[in-house]
């Protein structure tokens, strides 16, 4: 099917500017923001949605950010849904196993009714062993966690559509789970499903999910592509129209015609790495840095985008790599988005 092209904002839940000393960001994804404050965080959503951004998404951590400091997602994003009126709002996204499954349910379709059908559910099976130890959450081995995620997304999905459901599984069991008021969105929000993992994740995504995300280090055009057609192959095994799957894109943004604060951003944020423990992940250098992150003047981060678009993405979650300055965002809206519109 035809799908319209949907950009989206990630929303700055921490800082990750260098510590005093240091040339390396504290996390990449918010390279330029020295403080958690809330109303730049605030300003940030309001000018989103200003500017015409069809979503907000949030991701679901809680140690990541300089200083340790971190907004819970679900209760940001209530707080969102309360000051917002034409965006969606997502998880980018809830692991699976820092909330049980059931009450995810519940406290989905109640988001999903105050705020009038605008919620998107992002979910993972978790990856950042530090949290689950600060925390007192069990680690489980990946595809452990992978299960859980499948068991978990059913439930789900099973008291978003039914009456009373009940589900025993190896990891998960209700009875007569009632979820009243059901979410407005029929038949339900769609859920995201992030991850990369091709014999388990990407056959998840085939069976259970209505959109696939996948972050920076796979989205460069080759990798999108490859990872795309995987999808397709599990719907066939499955039995599924791959044409019900959208498939969205998480990365970083440089959009300026200042070269200085162009310069400045791509010698912030790379070398990068993801994680260390993730050896199999691409390192981005400044010499392929474009292959990766959206970047250059306007007319280049338009043909970017296009070239996304055709591996067959519709979604894109921006992540702008000046902020808490707006005027990236501002400048991608006025001459990016709108060659799209």
């Amino acid at each position: 099917m035809s799908r319209e092209i949907s950009f989206e904002y990630n929303v700055p839940v921490f800082a990750g500017a260098p510590d005093e000393g240091s040339s390396e960001p504290v996390h990449r994804d918010t390279p330029s923001y020295d403080a958690l404050e809330w109303e730049q965080t605030r300003r940030g959503v309001a000018k989103a949605e200003e500017l015409g951004f069809d979503a907000v998404w949030a991701p679901d951590h809680h140690l990541l950010g300089r200083d340790h400091a971190e907004y819970e997602a679900w209760t940001l994003l209530s707080y969102i849904a309360g000051i917002t009126e034409d965006v969606n709002i997502g998880s980018l996204v809830l692991c699976n196993d820092y909330r049980n499954p059931a009450l995810v349910a519940q406290m989905g379709a109640t988001l999903d009714v105050l705020s009038g059908g605008r919620l998107e559910l992002g979910m993972g099976a978790g990856w950042h062993e530090p949290e689950y130890e600060a925390y007192g959450w069990e680690f489980r081995d990946g595809f452990e966690r992978l299960m859980r995620l499948d068991e978990g997304i059913r439930i789900i999905k099973q008291m978003w559509t039914e009456e009373a459901p009940s589900f025993d599984g190896d990891h998960y069991t209700v009875t007569d789970a009632y979820c009243a008021p059901k979410p407005i969105q029929d038949p339900h929000p769609p859920i995201l499903v992030g991850g990369t993992g091709e014999q388990v994740t990407l056959k998840l995504v085939a069976k259970l999910a209505d959109c696939w995300n996948t972050d920076v280090f796979n989205g460069d055009v080759e990798t999108l592509r490859h990872l795309i057609g995987v999808i397709e192959d599990h719907c066939e095994t499955v039995g599924r129209d791959p044409e019900e799957i959208e498939y969205s894109w998480d990365g970083h943004v440089i959009c300026t015609r200042d070269e200085a604060e162009y310069e400045r951003l791509v010698d912030l944020m790379t070398p990068i790495q993801f994680e260390e423990e993730y050896t199999d992940q691409p390192d981005i250098t400044r010499e392929n840095a474009d292959d990766y992150f959206i970047m250059g003047e306007p007319a280049e981060c338009a043909a970017a985008i296009e070239a996304r678009i055709e591996t067959g993405v519709t979604k894109f979650q921006f992540w702008f790599l000046d902020f808490p300055e707006l005027e990236m965002m501002e400048l991608f809206a006025d001459e990016v988005m709108s060659e799209f519109r």
